[in-house]
């Protein structure tokens, strides 16, 4: 009895310091990674008409994450085709063009897809596919509900857009700049 009681307790103490290890805010992007983003791959070069996939990726906040809302605008070289979402995604309301609400089965803590879409750039003008806020006018801003009791929303981070056409950098192509958190909480005001 008491080895059980002390391995609930390690595997408890486990699983809190796996959800501290979470930044205070989360962060959804669109990467070109099949895989969860650590090096972020965002953006694509071709020549003249040709294919990409394109990743939604989102890492939660300390508080978990449970549904997204947000909307992906598209440039007009851009033709939009298949979508898949994930198996780990419940409910949709919405398209990815008009305004997006999707709800995961359970709680997420760690990096979770939402979505994969084919898009097929036309030609060579340089272009970004970004994620923005939801149209709902009562959505203040792109925003998970967390797994608290009642599910409440709180603004994230739009980590990165998908660059069409355009230089990659060397580095990971990051769309956040380095600032402190109280300039990032001022942000999402």
């Amino acid at each position: 009895m008491k080895r059980i009681l002390i391995l609930t307790v390690v595997m408890l103490m486990v699983a809190g310091f796996a959800h501290t290890q979470l930044p205070p805010v989360g962060y959804i992007g669109l990467y070109l990674n099949p895989e969860p983003p650590v090096v972020p791959v965002c953006c694509a070069r071709g020549v003249g008409f040709y294919p990409v996939e394109m990743w939604i990726w989102a890492l939660p906040s300390e508080n978990g994450m449970l549904c997204s809302e947000f909307m992906i605008t598209y440039p007009a070289n851009v033709i939009q085709s298949t979508v898949t979402t994930s198996p780990l995604v419940c409910v949709t309301l919405g398209t990815l063009a008009s305004g997006m609400s999707a709800c995961l089965c359970s709680c997420a803590w760690d990096w979770t897809w939402y979505f994969h879409q084919l898009l097929y750039v036309t030609d060579p003008l340089p272009t970004n596919v970004q994620i923005v806020k939801h149209p709902d006018p009562y959505i203040l801003c792109v925003q998970f509900a967390n797994c608290f009791p009642g599910y409440p929303t709180e603004c994230v981070i739009v980590h990165t857009k998908l660059g069409l056409n355009q230089e990659c950098p060397p580095e990971p192509c990051i769309g956040v700049e380095e600032a402190s958190w109280g300039a990032i909480k001022d942000q999402l005001k």
